[in-house]
């Protein structure tokens, strides 16, 4: 099988390396900004100036995996590319959360529709498998709450071991847990986009980002985190869903619940059911992580393929 690897940042380098070990998967491109490159080389180096789709159309691959860069505009151009490649009949596997937050039922039904994998656990908590597990869950869902951004948590996570909001978030980005300008984590807007994409699998809704009510920590303080503290309380930032009301909220959790022991950039998900509830905890970041969640979609695609 030919895939098309759309991006070549730390993600899509390692996504390249783990696919390998992978003998029957040939990594017949890889297009970037720059243009498309043939093969794989361990640096970009331009054969090309095309762009995604007209890479797409030039290499024709079997499978897509876009790990380019968010754009919450208007999702492009990853959202005319997964529309292209599903109509075909070409699967897509993807860690880009924009276009499934903006656009998640159009790019479903295009897979339906064309009977074309699509696969997007890299999304959301990276490898954890929150959307996959979704896949094999029976029964009725009545809500999911959880922490789904790293770099917020890992903040929160030091204040309350007694550093204030500004040497937290240095040192999250010295340790490479925020970016330079940390605006789209800090102010809850990654998460908002996470609990969309989860909101839709796992209540087949049709919401986007526009719909969730979103708050960040800017507004924290060391004297609120200190007085929670002697109150056995921390705060977290809490994505929750029940279908209908979508929102992240900086939130006290007390020491009985799931979550108050999910910290630094550990994610975690609380899945409320009919039959049982279940919480899973794993890494959310990180570009090994982000690209083992495309790895596990692949190793899904790859089974459906073989039966």
């Amino acid at each position: 099988m030919k895939a098309l690897l759309c991006g070549f940042g730390n993600v899509g380098k390692a996504f390249a390396e783990m696919i390998e070990s992978f003998p029957d998967i040939t990594l017949s491109g890889v297009v970037t900004r720059k243009g498309l490159m043939l093969g794989k080389n361990r640096e970009f180096k331009t054969h090309r100036e095309v762009s995604v789709l007209e890479a797409f159309h030039e290499i024709k691959p079997d499978i897509i995996v876009d790990t380019m860069s968010a754009n919450y505009k208007d999702g492009e151009p990853s959202y005319s590319l997964y529309l292209s490649a599903l109509n075909e009949g070409t699967a897509v596997i993807t860690v880009n959360k924009a276009p499934l937050s903006l656009h998640y039922s159009e790019i479903v039904n295009a897979s339906k529709k064309h009977n074309a994998f699509l696969g997007f656990q890299g999304t959301v908590m990276s490898g954890t498998p929150s959307i996959n597990l979704r896949r094999i869950m029976p029964g009725q869902i009545s809500q999911i709450k959880g922490i789904l951004n790293g770099t917020t948590n890992y903040i929160l996570t030091r204040m309350y071991e007694g550093l204030d909001y500004d040497n937290a978030l240095r040192e999250a980005q010295e340790k490479g847990y925020a970016e330079r300008d940390p605006e789209l984590d800090v102010n809850g807007f990654d998460a908002a986009a996470k609990i969309t994409i989860l909101t839709n699998v796992f209540f087949n809704t049709s919401k986007t980002i526009k719909d969730v009510k979103f708050e960040g920590i800017k507004g924290i303080n060391s004297s609120l985190i200190k007085e929670k503290k002697e109150k056995g309380i921390k705060m977290k930032l809490v994505a929750k869903s029940n279908g209908k009301d979508v929102s992240v909220t900086l939130s006290e959790i007390n020491e009985n619940e799931p979550l108050y022991s999910v910290d630094y950039v550990t994610n975690a998900l609380e899945i409320i059911s009919e039959i049982q509830n279940i919480t899973i905890i794993g890494p959310g970041a990180g570009p090994k992580n982000a690209a083992y969640g495309a790895l596990s979609d692949l190793h899904i695609f790859r089974g459906k393929m073989m039966l």
